[in-house]
């Protein structure tokens, strides 16, 4: 089972869309004043596309302590979970680790910042990439092709992945835009 951290050394998250929580705050439940994650202790947990968070809060302000568990999904919305903190942050903490999760989890004396943006991964040695015309959407002010063609094998387009190794079948493209080949 994994120790509870501040939350702040659990943040930021990123989802699958390429949506990313960076911070979390939560406002007394005695006094309002507003708690940020580095007040929380618990845990934090990407399952799907949501973020599970379960931790126990202590406000800074008057000393109240209290239980925080919600869930956030990768639009940003959050919904309340009817099961106690300390009951859904036990659960959270016993799942085994997700591939790369144990590698990415800091130490609590580490300094590491993971805000910045992540470098771009290279991209597949190909002879000739051609981008579509057409855009399904933009992402970072810069328009998404449809589909590429990668030395004359066409991928269409999937999703935003910052930082995400292509899958078998899959081509990165900037480094963050995932496209699958097409039959």
């Amino acid at each position: 089972m994994s120790p509870k951290k501040p939350l702040n050394q659990l943040l930021p998250v990123r989802f699958r869309n390429g949506e990313q929580i960076r911070q979390f705050s939560k406002p007394c439940v005695r006094c309002g004043h507003m708690l940020n994650a580095r007040d929380m202790q618990g845990a934090a947990r990407l399952i799907d596309d949501h973020l599970a968070i379960a931790a126990s809060a202590r406000c800074p302000q008057c000393g109240e302590r209290f239980g925080v568990a919600c869930i956030v999904d990768n639009q940003k919305r959050v919904r309340r979970v009817l099961v106690p903190a300390l009951l859904f942050g036990w659960y959270l903490r016993s799942l085994p680790p997700l591939e790369g999760e144990a590698a990415r989890m800091p130490a609590a004396a580490d300094e590491t910042r993971y805000d910045e943006a992540p470098a771009p991964l290279p991209e597949t040695t190909a002879q000739q990439v051609v981008r579509a015309d057409e855009a399904v959407g933009r992402y970072q002010n810069q328009p998404i092709p449809a589909w590429v063609l990668v030395d004359g094998r066409k991928f269409v387009f999937e999703r935003v992945a910052p930082g995400a190794q292509p899958g078998n079948g899959e081509f990165v493209l900037d480094g963050c835009l995932i496209y699958r080949g097409s039959n």
